[in-house]
């Protein structure tokens, strides 16, 4: 039987087109960014990794990234997922608690990772991580920035408006709704075929279980993010934020991107921008072209204009964006998709039906 599923996984790899090889091969090779450890208070630890981006003695940006869905190691991808920036910055990475540095979570991520792998924790580990960088750091950064992937958005918009220091917060494939909804509207327009009411009814019977499992995550993973709604911490937030989606994203809908834009928009809040990338899936890729480098290459060029002079000054960062919106450079600057170079591209949640079994594995061979 183990075989058997061995085999199914192999061929929806295949089917796919996820570069699993590929970025195996990327982990073991001197590309890869070296693992450190960063020690928690609580005595924990997680693997996480650093590096510079057009290399500057004193890079005035840093980036900070968290781990989404499941337990893959961001090695995989790193650092050319950031290929598209071009201001010079210093990149932190941080693996989840119980991810190893290789890991590619094909296989179950172990009952010490299922306990720590819940919102509370997320934010937690995260907000004392990035605090621990950034006093480390002689001269402070003119710009800090948090990246959300997908499950990764709720912990970012979160510490956002919990950390005055922090001047941009970037999203990928997500949005404003939550989960529930952002799973009935994916249903609703034929992009899923579960049933999420008869599954929630499943999850229900047993809610703080990590052994029984819907749709590749335990019971407790749903009952714990089904019903967060992320509106609050985003609306709150007077950074500027972007936010990328991709138009055929089936994981997270559209919907919830332009549903996050109206509410800024009610609230006489402009320091939203969200692109929809045309045919891109959830990892902003689709018809052979990648918009994750347009992505990025749009963060840097927001961050370029605006010219914020202290991390402690979010309506600086405000002006400056607004200035940045009704620019010519803000006007084309969507208009141009960058070509896949990089193999290794995320999908971080791919809710699509290959036996309950394997979608996890699926996933997180996407990622």
């Amino acid at each position: 039987m183990r075989v058997l599923n061995l085999l199914i996984l192999s061929l929806a790899l295949t089917l796919s087109g996820c570069t699993t090889i590929q970025r195996t091969a990327h982990m073991y090779s001197s590309e890869a960014p070296q693992p450190l450890t960063f020690q928690y208070k609580d005595g924990g630890s997680s693997v996480y990794y650093s590096f510079e981006v057009d290399r500057a003695l004193q890079p005035d940006t840093v980036i900070f990234f968290y781990g989404a869905t499941g337990c893959p190691s961001w090695k995989s991808v790193m650092p050319g997922y950031v290929s598209g920036l071009t201001v010079s910055a210093r990149v932190f990475v941080l693996n989840k608690r119980f991810v190893p540095d290789r890991s590619m979570g094909l296989l179950d991520c172990g009952r010490d990772f299922h306990l720590a792998n819940n919102p509370e924790q997320w934010v937690a580990d995260y907000s004392e991580f990035i605090s621990a960088q950034l006093n480390a750091i002689i001269p402070k950064p003119t710009n800090v920035v948090l990246v959300g992937v997908s499950e990764g958005a709720l912990p970012a918009a979160r510490i956002a408006g919990q950390s005055p220091g922090i001047t941009h917060l970037a999203i990928i494939g997500s949005g404003g709704y939550s989960m529930r909804k952002s799973l009935g509207t994916l249903k609703e327009r034929g992009a899923t075929s579960f049933d999420v009411q008869a599954g929630w009814e499943k999850i229900a019977t047993d809610p703080r279980s990590i052994e029984r499992n819907w749709y590749g995550n335990p019971h407790r993973w749903w009952s714990d993010i089904m019903d967060i709604d992320p509106l609050t911490d985003y609306v709150k937030l007077n950074i500027p934020i972007l936010l990328g989606i991709g138009e055929n994203d089936a994981s997270v809908p559209v919907e919830s991107a332009r549903f996050l834009e109206s509410k800024f928009k009610e609230a006489g809040k402009r320091n939203l921008i969200v692109k929809v990338y045309p045919g891109a899936d959830h990892r902003l890729s689709g018809n052979g072209a990648s918009y994750r480098a347009e992505f990025f290459s749009e963060l840097s060029r927001m961050l370029h204009t605006q010219r914020i002079t202290s991390p402690n000054s979010p309506p600086r960062a405000v002006a400056g964006y607004l200035n940045y919106m009704d620019s010519p450079d803000f006007q084309g600057a969507f208009s141009r998709p960058s070509f896949n170079t990089d193999s290794s591209d995320l999908a971080l949640m791919g809710f699509r039906r290959s036996g309950e079994g394997q979608t996890a594995a699926l996933h997180a061979a996407c990622w």
